[in-house]
């Protein structure tokens, strides 16, 4: 592999990682790549798209037409002990595979989470997604049934 499409690649894992945390890995791993490479071109951005969110979130105002005063509502209060008892840590979870890590780090931004607990849950959870994704494409060892030579142009 030359370095042109070294960078292309690294380029297009650091791309899939911004969103769906799964998909740079599984590439890396795919591609025999190093876990510190592996680590450099998926986590570290998927991580700087959370500073966005979280940044976005603070920015963001929509106004909404139907916008009332609030008022106490006992769904409301249901609602808000679910969230503060598993909501942050299983909508975490999910982020890097299902909602996206910039719309999991806005919604904590908007529902008034601490920055420090956002973070650090969510980079244990990209480690998570992103260690299960990578050794498992090791593991299993796709080289044997699908030629990537053939997929990369040559140069």
């Amino acid at each position: 592999m030359g370095a042109e499409s070294y960078w292309l690649i690294a380029l297009a894992m650091a791309g899939l990682s911004i969103w769906k945390t799964y998909t740079g890995p599984a590439l890396a791993g795919f591609l025999s790549l190093s876990y510190p490479e592996m680590f450099m071109f998926n986590v570290l951005p998927a991580m700087t798209a959370g500073v966005f969110g979280w940044y976005f979130g603070s920015v963001l105002h929509l106004p909404l037409p139907f916008q009332k005063q609030v008022r106490f509502r006992p769904k409301l209060r249901k609602f808000l002990r679910a969230w503060n008892n598993y909501g942050q840590v299983s909508m975490a979870l999910l982020a890097p595979i299902l909602i996206g890590i910039p719309i999991f780090t806005l919604v904590s931004r908007k529902l008034k989470q601490r920055l420090i607990t956002t973070f650090v849950l969510l980079f244990f959870s990209i480690l998570l997604c992103s260690g299960i994704s990578y050794f498992g494409f090791l593991l299993f060892n796709w080289q044997e049934y699908i030629a990537i030579d053939v997929l990369l142009p040559a140069m």
